[in-house]
């Protein structure tokens, strides 16, 4: 009887170190993925973005962001987007739209909230014959992007 307990035990022994490894086998295989930042605020979206075509130039402006919202992370600067479209182009609905960085407004570091300007504008010459979009995304210090701000479209 001496002999049968032992041996009882030992199965009962093997037996739960196999169900306690399978289970952290279990629980810790999950799908793994690169790793992932921590989360942060993006920096303000522009949401104003207008446009006023004089002769062969335009100019965007809009309203600085991000004023009234603490939590978003300070913009840095400002990168301007074109889409520049054929007549061909322009009529192709379902053509996906290809922007190019046409300019960057960093803003200086050190500035006292009196010198930040409400409104920034950008201008550029243009050609004729072609259809325009543009857009403006802000950026932080780190090169974290914000979201697209409306478009704008015009054939010149």
């Amino acid at each position: 009887m001496h002999k049968d307990y032992f041996s009882h035990n030992k199965w009962l022994a093997l037996f739960f170190f196999a169900f306690v490894s399978l289970n952290f086998w279990w629980i810790g295989c999950g799908q793994k993925g690169p790793p992932r930042p921590p989360h942060r605020p993006l920096p303000p979206t522009v949401k104003d973005l207008s446009y006023v075509v004089d002769n062969q130039i335009v100019e965007l402006s809009w309203k600085v962001p991000g004023a009234d919202d603490r939590s978003a992370s300070p913009p840095a600067g400002y990168k301007v987007f074109r889409s520049k479209l054929s007549a061909e182009e322009s009529n192709c609905e379902k053509c996906p739209m290809h922007f190019n960085e046409v300019g960057d407004i960093p803003i200086p570091v050190k500035r006292s909230d009196e010198s930040k300007p409400e409104k920034l504008s950008f201008t550029e010459g243009l050609e004729p014959g072609y259809r325009y979009i543009y857009k403006v995304v802000v950026y932080d210090e780190d090169g974290i992007s914000s979201k697209d701000s409306n478009t704008v479209k015009f054939d010149h």
